[in-house]
């Protein structure tokens, strides 16, 4: 692996955010390894907006299950999306069944009554063929992309699992990868109790967008497809990619995002001596906070650039010091970044308990929050730092959750369950 630059001195720019890295120990003691956590938050600002295009393509479920109310629900908030949007923004609408049929190509949202009528048009039928229909939206996305500036996005909607045509979710995720790569931004949303949460997850997590679920029988499905609408307007970069530059020799043993979506990431690609980890779009008043656990190597003493941060035109280097002062290699300059990564763990592990009633996973998440809980500077942290505190919240809600159910919760309350300790720091629709 290439060494880490420099620390660099550059001129302040006008950036679309701001990015603030924190580090638990900023002294280390010289020719030992050891591991040291990193936080990393990311603030877009509101006034890097530019009057973008937005390009939507509806993927809407129309099997014989979504009959009544649910296809209603959609359909309604169909409409009030083109509400939501300007003429000179694009919509595509996408309905599939047994087949899939493309009720209106990307076009402009100008002509509200097709639009209108291509909504009201969509008829449910049959099984489930969810893959085409996805790729089918996917197509269309495409089409509204080509302009330079649009922020496009597939919203997926269904309340079942695939059971026509392609139905393994490893295949569901590599499309979903091609869409973010062409800069499409997935969001799934999951109805009623009978589709698979899992699979929803997948797709919005490999698509760089959000997964919702909502209860059949409440009125939710409006606001979110308004909520995706205001996003979009609000989006400051698009598709980005923050680059992670390390000191040879260690290594990047743990990664999690934090806000606002809550999981373990996936060991990041090494492409010319910095890793690239693949973020969800930077919007106006959504902050992104992700954190990295370390392995450092045995150093003589001196200052090192342990981590290198690049996103945009922001660059941050994180730097430790090998000091032979015990008093110094001793503290721990801020629990923050250490009480992050342990309360993502721990709420990740409760999740894989609920989903799989694997005690072991649950007795590790207690075993992490037994010791938060213990912990002088962690309690400390957490009443200073508002992002902490609402994982730390979230980690001991569901702790609750799970000591009331003793994991025998039902279908609604598991589905629910995820996705509150999944979306953190975003408002939810009502409940």
């Amino acid at each position: 692996m290439k060494p880490v630059m420099e620390p660099q001195n550059r001129p302040a720019k006008r950036s679309p955010l701001a990015m603030r890295c924190t580090v638990n120990r900023a002294s280390l003691k010289p020719n030992l390894g050891t591991s040291v956590y990193v936080a990393v938050d990311l603030t877009p600002s509101p006034a890097s907006v530019a009057a973008r295009n937005r390009s939507i393509a509806l993927a809407i479920d129309s099997s014989g299950s979504m009959d009544g109310e649910k296809i209603e629900q959609a359909k309604a908030a169909a409409l009030g999306l083109l509400k939501q949007l300007r003429p000179t923004d694009q919509i595509s609408i996408v309905s599939f069944s047994d087949t899939v049929a493309v009720q209106l190509p990307m076009s402009r949202v100008g002509n509200s009554r097709e639009v209108a009528a291509a909504v009201k048009a969509i008829s449910v039928s049959g099984l489930t063929a969810m893959y085409n229909g996805l790729d089918a939206a996917f197509q269309q996305a495409r089409r509204g992309s080509l302009e330079a500036g649009t922020v496009s996005r597939v919203i997926l909607l269904t309340d079942g699992n695939p059971t026509v045509g392609k139905t393994d979710g490893r295949e569901f995720v590599s499309l979903a990868q091609n869409m973010r790569e062409a800069g499409i931004t997935i969001t799934a949303i999951g109805i009623g109790i009978d589709y698979n949460e899992s699979l929803m997850q997948k797709i919005a997590e490999a698509g760089g967008g959000l997964w919702h679920h909502i209860d059949a029988g409440k009125g939710d499905l409006p606001q979110i497809f308004q909520e995706q609408a205001a996003q979009m307007a609000g989006t400051v970069v698009a598709n980005p990619e923050l680059k992670v530059s390390i000191m040879p020799g260690s290594e990047l043993a743990d990664a999690y995002s934090v806000r606002p979506v809550l999981n373990r990431l996936p060991r990041p690609r090494l492409d010319q001596g910095a890793f690239t980890v693949p973020l969800r779009d930077l919007i106006a008043g959504e902050e992104q906070t992700l954190v990295f656990r370390m392995g450092v190597p045995a150093r003589p003493s001196g200052k090192a650039t342990l981590l290198r941060f690049s996103l945009v035109e922001v660059v941050q280097d994180v730097e430790v010091t090998f000091t032979d002062d015990p008093r110094l290699w001793n503290a721990e300059t801020n629990p923050y970044p250490r009480t992050l990564l342990s309360s993502a763990e721990a709420t990740v592990l409760m999740q894989r308990a609920v989903q799989t009633h694997e005690a072991g996973a649950l007795e590790k998440a207690e075993t992490i929050m037994r010791t938060i809980a213990t912990d002088a500077g962690a309690a400390a942290a957490v009443r200073s730092n508002p992002a902490l505190n609402e994982v730390v919240t979230t980690m001991r809600d569901a702790q609750a959750t799970v000591a009331r159910s003793g994991l025998q919760l039902s279908e609604s309350a598991k589905k629910d369950f995820l996705q509150a300790t999944t979306i953190i720091g975003k408002k939810k629709p009502r409940k």
